[in-house]
């Protein structure tokens, strides 16, 4: 049969598409023969459809996981980052804190270069370091030098050093006192001829009390946040300040005796205390942001009296000494400003038993130098069991370990000797009596 239906107009190009300016619609003679214009027409509308409400809450969802990792590992690295470079920070500020307090600078001394502490806290120390007067050239061998501060009373002779010019190493020099009518200077003479002109110095323990200038203080400002250095004059020198911002948040000073012993856990040490410290225990706390690093170091006191032997006497004093069996020496020194009939009195009080008191009388002729007139030992006080009478030079000093020809009454014990004197156990030496200006005491166990 034939098929009568009329046929259809040939299309060339899609209408929709010539009018929407889609791509062009190869003519229909090109297309399968089952495939009309409406089917041509739902491929188009399903090809280009958007996406769902699923779809893009599951690509909303990823990307906020995405995003949220990246963030999440971005703010760790910058966080840790930010972690090492705050205890970096603090580390060093408070480890160039800590080397500023215990070792100084090139121009002025540290805690470790104490001679003596006048005062003694938990946020701050005073302390005396060596002076050094180097303002003087070298004359003829008798010439006398006035020095520019006082020397302490009882202290050991001066170090003297000299050098022909600026270029030349400074090399010692031994030195002698001179006895002066007065107490308000100090003057030396060199007991050795050097070339004239040379440049001279000498280095000694100034006397706090004729020059309070002398004492250095390192204090914590609990205002400030800082850690300064007080030089005596007026002038101060903040050891803490630094370009990251830390803050001290706390210092604390701890001191101990010669026997690793703490002395006192109170704010202040007692006067009495002050000459037996022989160490300092330092602990710095810095604060940066929110970030907090503590630092404790110990420091000995090299130069401190307990630890080196010799400590000046002064009148009550007390100090602990080691008992007869155990001492090795024990000796008065450094005896200066003796006029006519001054006495130094001193007593060692063991724990348990008889006290053992020495008596020094001295005697100063005019136009000579002091001599020792006499020595009284009573064992227990008032109970007289040796005198001499050595009228030795007072420069030579008293040997406490050889008193009397047989040392039966000496402090030590002697032992190829019958000791009528024996301290034991813990043993003070106080100083009972002292009218001359200065002496100092050598202690070794």
């Amino acid at each position: 049969m034939k098929n009568n239906s009329p046929k259809k107009p040939h299309l060339r190009r899609c209408s929709v598409a010539r009018l929407c300016g889609a791509i062009p619609i190869a003519p229909p003679r090109s297309l399968p023969r089952a495939l009309h214009l409406r089917s041509f027409w739902r491929i188009i509308i399903k090809n280009n459809r958007g996406f769902t409400l699923l779809e893009l809450m599951i690509s909303i969802t990823l990307v906020v996981i995405i995003t949220g990792s990246i963030y999440y590992c971005m703010n760790s690295a910058l966080e840790s980052w930010s972690y090492s470079r705050d205890q970096l920070s603090l580390q060093k500020v408070l480890a160039e804190t800590i080397d500023k307090v215990i070792n100084g600078s090139f121009k002025r001394y540290g805690l470790k270069d104490t001679l003596e502490i006048v005062s003694a806290g938990n946020r701050e120390v005073e302390f005396v370091p060596p002076w050094v007067d180097n303002t003087h050239t070298a004359g003829p061998l008798n010439f006398i030098y006035t020095l520019n501060k006082k020397i302490k009373p009882g202290s050991p002779i001066p170090l003297g050093q000299y050098r022909p010019t600026d270029k030349d190493p400074w090399q010692f020099l031994p030195l002698a006192r001179v006895d002066l009518e007065n107490d308000l200077s100090s003057q030396l003479q060199l007991k050795l001829a050097v070339q004239e002109g040379s440049l001279l110095r000498f280095i000694y323990h100034p006397d706090y009390e004729s020059s309070p200038d002398v004492a250095e203080k390192i204090y914590w400002d609990e205002t400030d946040r800082q850690v300064y250095f007080d030089d005596g004059e007026g002038n101060l020198e903040s050891l803490s300040k630094n370009l990251f911002g830390v803050e001290i948040e706390r210092m604390e000073l701890r001191y101990y005796t010669n026997s690793n012993q703490l002395v006192t856990d109170r704010r202040w040490v007692d006067v009495a205390d002050l000459p037996i410290l022989t160490g300092v225990e330092v602990m710095i706390e810095a604060k940066l942001n929110d970030h907090k690093q503590t630092l404790v170091t110990f420091v000995t006191l090299r130069n401190a009296p307990a630890r080196t032997g010799y400590l000046s006497l002064r009148r009550d004093m007390r100090l602990r000494i080691p008992d007869s069996e155990h001492v090795k020496t024990l000796m008065i020194t450094s005896l200066t400003g003796i006029t006519n009939n001054d006495k130094l009195q001193l007593e060692a009080v063991p724990a348990s038993g008889e006290i053992w008191r020495l008596t020094v009388d001295f005697e100063k002729p005019a136009g000579a130098k002091p001599v020792i007139k006499m020595l009284t030992v009573e064992y227990p006080p008032q109970q007289t069991v040796y005198t001499e009478y050595p009228r030795s030079d007072a420069d030579l000093g008293i040997n406490l370990n050889l008193i009397g020809n047989d040392g039966r009454y000496d402090y030590d014990d002697d032992g190829d000797v019958d000791d009528a004197v024996l301290l034991e156990g813990d043993v003070d030496l106080v100083v009972t009596q002292m009218n001359i200006k200065g002496a100092g005491i050598f202690v070794r166990p």
